[in-house]
């Protein structure tokens, strides 16, 4: 009678974990991991690297090795499609253009949070049009985006009836004469505090 390696009896076929345990592993994921790695391994995890409620809230703020922009801005939109419609929320960073908000405002309305860090191609207008189709939203952080950080808090009060709080981070130049040196202020709104003229 042949016996089996000891490695062979301890191997394991892992695309026979159950779904439900597939998915709350993908939760400990960040958005990148689960569409460029854990996502391809097998039929079986694609399949739960697809549940939409492993997409309601994208963070996508840490910038990968690659930092392409083209490829962050598909795999985002690859998110907001896993999403089914139910993302609340979204944080990017560097590669959010006025495109990729059209995107989100067009498939997510129940956004109720968003962050945006150091997005110079996204305009005070593409910022308007996501604010224009996010009634949900509650959240609010802009950091480094100098296109929209001077009009965020009064463009927000308006367009967002139900935003509790927005956060901007502002960069300016120090007094100092070198050409990289900037001070940074951060004010936290508390919009029920305030008035939304």
């Amino acid at each position: 009678m042949d016996t089996l390696p000891a490695s062979e009896l301890n191997a394991r076929d892992w695309s026979e974990i159950p779904l439900p345990a597939l998915t709350l592993l993908f939760t400990k994921l960040s958005a990148v991991d689960v569409l460029m790695g854990a996502g391809l391994v097998c039929q079986s995890w694609l399949e739960a690297a697809k549940s939409p409620c492993l997409w309601r809230e994208v963070d996508m703020s840490h910038k990968p090795c690659y930092k392409l922009l083209v490829e962050e801005c598909a795999m985002a939109k690859v998110a907001v499609d896993r999403s089914s419609g139910q993302l609340e929320a979204f944080t990017g960073e560097g590669f959010v253009t006025d495109d990729l908000l059209k995107y989100i405002g067009e498939r997510s309305p129940s956004l109720k949070c968003l962050g945006l860090i150091s997005c110079i191609d996204v305009s005070i207008e593409g910022f308007i049009e996501l604010l224009a189709r996010s009634p949900l939203l509650e959240d609010l952080t802009v950091m480094g985006c100098d296109s929209i950080e001077d009009n965020a808090c009064p463009v927000a009060a308006r367009a967002c009836p139900q935003l509790k709080r927005l956060v901007l981070y502002k960069r300016k130049r120090s007094s100092s004469h070198s050409p990289r040196s900037f001070s940074i202020g951060m004010w936290t709104y508390h919009l029920p505090d305030i008035c939304k003229e």
